[in-house]
């Protein structure tokens, strides 16, 4: 099984009512995971306050966000797990177990007594169900990408694997505007209360909704033609160490300087706005849901593009685009004002989507059919983990460390030189396909 051309790639062939119906369900059921997997992050300053000791806010957050960085460092585990069972008995079986577990971790967390309630044991049950969330999140992307990717005609994998990466930033957007709901309706005193446990409940029937919807999809084509000439591999994992090494390292990187920008940026961002730069917290999280509006906008049409010209341009351009931005975007959020905090933003998250748009279908087509699933999954996450998870306990520590607020902006430039380098090395997949 190799990598192989397909002189069709690249012209556009139309898609079929089937292949449209499995595409949306697999997005949807995207949506669905990346709105409960980020819920954590935008109330961290409430989940600080309730279930660590009180004394130190800023030991409280750090805390906090650790926590936050642990449910990404078992993320690999999910990729190795999920990417066996989606590369030896099919993407549907995994996706369908993933949804259902994030969902019921999701809602147990809202349930969870607070530590002046039951004491360290709040913190323990909250590291349990956010690790229960990371093996789920290990699994979900890759696995939704493979599913589309192997779904999508040739000629518009690109596009169609861009909306992958749009229903994690819609599912971060519906979460975001959740924590600015309950935050502007209800009282500081409701919302540590009650009030925060409401979106996380919420996950439950989003869950079962996202689970029927997946348990009613078709085997993905490409999947299905290898498994019925006995082509998938009995050892997925050792089978992709063995061959697809490289490419793992190159996924890692490439993550590097998107995953970053995502949570030091739109995770972390509102946080450090309020924190650090004393931005009420309404204008905050606004400025944060404008940013992604942008983002995703321009993902879509840089991803059609893609399907046109080539993934690795895009890759190299997103990362210089970063490199000089970063600095700059934290000039402008320095000024305060809405306006100015929504183009600092901005600014940089161009930089994001020239990279997000070609990265789910590179990324799948890297690997051969019967190991895409693993391996997709082994480099995403190891990328996520070093430099994703991290980046909101990196950040608050080195602004700690350095008492400069502009210091987030030197971690992005670093992420930014990383994926560059990633970029530069990686080869082009326009005209390839998986077999």
């Amino acid at each position: 099984m190799s990598i192989r051309t397909q002189s069709q790639a690249g012209t556009g062939a139309g898609i079929t009512p089937a292949q449209r119906k499995s595409i949306v369900a697999a997005c949807i059921g995207n949506f669905i995971e990346w709105y409960e997997f980020v819920l954590y992050g935008y109330f961290a300053s409430t989940i600080a306050k309730l279930f660590f000791p009180a004394g130190d806010p800023t030991a409280a957050l750090l805390l906090t966000f650790a926590l936050f960085g642990v449910s990404f460092v078992v993320r690999p585990l999910g990729g190795v797990v999920f990417g066996h069972i989606g590369d030896r008995y099919g993407r549907r079986s995994a996706l369908s177990a993933i949804i259902l577990l994030i969902s019921l971790g999701t809602a147990l967390m809202a349930l969870v007594p607070p530590y002046a309630s039951i004491g360290v044991a709040a913190p323990v049950l909250i590291l349990v169900l956010r690790l229960a969330q990371g093996l789920s999140a290990g699994g979900e992307w890759t696995g939704a990408v493979a599913y589309v990717i192997e779904t999508a005609p040739a000629g518009r994998r690109a596009y169609y694997g861009s909306w992958q990466t749009i229903t994690i930033v819609l599912g971060m957007m519906v979460a975001s505007l959740s924590a600015l709901l309950f935050t502007e309706v209800l009282s500081p005193a409701a919302l540590e209360s009650w009030g925060w446990r409401i979106p996380f409940l919420i996950a439950l029937p989003l869950g079962l909704i996202g689970l029927y919807m997946r348990l009613r999809l078709d085997e993905s084509p490409e999947f299905a033609r290898v498994a019925a000439t006995g082509g998938h591999e009995r050892a997925p994992l050792r089978a992709t160490l063995r061959h697809d090494w490289r490419s793992i390292l190159r996924i890692a990187a490439l993550v590097c300087s998107p995953t970053m920008c995502t949570y030091v940026l739109l995770v972390y961002g509102p946080t450090f706005l309020t924190t650090e730069l004393a931005v009420p917290a309404a204008q905050a999280k606004l400025a944060g849901f404008a940013a992604m509006v942008v983002m995703m906008v321009l993902t879509v049409v840089f991803a059609r593009l893609c399907d046109r010209i080539g993934r690795k341009p895009f890759l190299i351009a997103g990362a210089i685009w970063v490199l000089v931005t970063a600095p700059l975007g934290f000039l402008l959020l320095h000024r305060l004002s809405f306006g100015f905090l929504v183009a600092g933003l901005a600014l940089v998250v161009i930089g994001e989507a020239l990279m997000l748009a070609p990265q789910p279908a590179i990324f799948a087509e890297l690997f051969p059919t019967a190991r895409r699933y693993s391996g997709v999954g082994i480099g995403y996450n190891i990328g996520v983990v070093l430099f994703g998870g991290a980046g909101p306990l990196v950040a608050t520590a080195i602004v700690e460390a350095t008492q400069s607020t502009y210091a987030p902006a030197g971690y992005l430039v670093f992420g930014a030189l990383v994926s560059l380098i990633a970029a530069v090395f990686t080869p082009e997949t326009l005209r390839s396909r998986s077999a």
